[in-house]
């Protein structure tokens, strides 16, 4: 075990930093070691030293408030040993001790009550700061979200009022070049207006499916039946860019409720992606995976591309947000939905230069027979 590890189990956990605990304790262990030589030394009398065990009340509240249980104990079982040494004449048994000799014990209890009260104690600030911190991150993410419910509403009015003009220009340049096909020389015009046109009523549905997504229509399926479809559907693009799909399906793999379009439409989104990030060519691996303990299902698509750094995956699935020229940022915040929608999560683990690596979990619901027949 690392050293560094070992600090840590010893110093409990606290907000301070490891090295002011660390500080604090030696500073303790510093203070008992020179009591201790100034009492061998005998330069002070017993009565003396009675008040100085009131002091080390303080060494041990500062030891267990700022660096945790252990050293609190630690601290106390030195002071109890100083007390002891101090008190208790040498040499005499408990029944050679008097009254005023048992003075001890409630030393030695006050020190080791003190370590529990106090830990206690910052056990319960640290655990409410903890539950502040969340609750602000909680209202920010609910002030967030009502904002992205507003931009979506807005933007779901808009696209849908633009959809229906650009449906009608399309209509009409299909028409044009139809009529124009043997007596104009401009078929590869209309392509270009057919394709961007194409590519804007892609970009107005992306808009429209994040702001009002599909309820999933769930029914028993293998999800190695999904990643197999997902698979063939891309395998021309992926050709075409020097790409290698390879698919290890578990032979085991149970039914999953799930909805398979929006599933496909998932692992398109990846495999678009992945193909994307390797613009010299690679591979894209598929696993799949079923827990029987924890009942889940993994699938894990993982690319050899050029990876991306923590601060750009920290961001992946945030709606808007795109590394692409001519991307929307809604690719990844829909999917993420759409995982989230079937109960499960969905992970990215990635380094630069050495690929993508998504990990999708879903949890096996099975369907009832009723349910079943219900459903399909």
């Amino acid at each position: 075990m690392q050293p560094h590890t070992l600090a840590e189990k010893f110093f409990s956990e606290r907000s301070f930093s490891l090295s002011l605990k660390l500080t604090v304790f030696i500073i303790a262990l510093f203070l008992y070691a020179m009591l201790y030589i100034t009492f061998s030394g005998g330069f002070l009398s017993t009565q003396e030293w009675r008040l100085i065990l009131y002091f080390l009340y303080i060494i041990i509240f500062a030891a267990t408030f700022l660096c945790g249980f252990m050293p609190g104990i630690v601290i106390a079982v030195l002071s109890s040993i100083l007390a002891s040494s101090i008190l208790v004449p040498q040499g005499l048994t408990f029944e050679q001790l008097s009254v005023a000799d048992l003075e001890i014990y409630p030393f030695v209890a006050m020190y080791f009550i003190i370590v529990i009260t106090v830990n206690w104690f910052r056990e319960n600030i640290e655990r409410l700061k903890e539950q502040l911190v969340e609750n602000e991150r909680l209202h920010q993410q609910a002030r967030h979200m009502e904002k992205l419910m507003l931009a979506g509403e807005i933007a779901a009015g808009i696209a849908h009022e633009v959809r229906n003009p650009l449906t009608v220009v399309q209509g009409y340049i299909q028409l044009i070049s139809a009529k124009c096909k043997k007596q104009c020389n401009s078929e590869d015009s209309f392509s270009l207006l057919l394709d961007e046109l194409n590519r804007a009523n892609d970009i107005i549905s992306d808009f429209l499916r994040f702001s009002r997504p599909d309820q999933p229509q769930k029914s028993q399926v293998n999800p190695n039946e999904v990643i197999e479809s997902s698979a063939s559907l891309i395998y021309g693009e992926a050709m075409r860019h020097n790409v290698r799909i390879f698919l290890y399906p578990d032979a085991d793999m149970p039914t999953v409720l799930l909805d398979k379009d929006q599933l496909i439409q998932v692992f398109l989104n990846l495999f678009h992606n992945a193909i994307q990030a390797m613009p010299q060519g690679g591979t894209i691996t598929v696993y799949t995976g079923y827990d029987k303990h924890l009942d889940l299902v993994t699938i894990k698509v993982l690319d050899s591309g050029t990876g991306m750094d923590a601060q750009t995956a920290q961001r992946l699935f945030s709606p808007f947000y795109t590394t692409k020229e001519n991307g929307t940022g809604l690719g990844l915040s829909i999917s993420q939905s759409i995982i989230h929608a079937h109960g499960g999560e969905i992970k990215v683990d990635s380094t630069p230069g050495q690929g993508t690596e998504f990990i999708i979990t879903l949890p096996l619901h099975k369907l009832t027979e009723e349910q079943a027949g219900g459903a399909l």
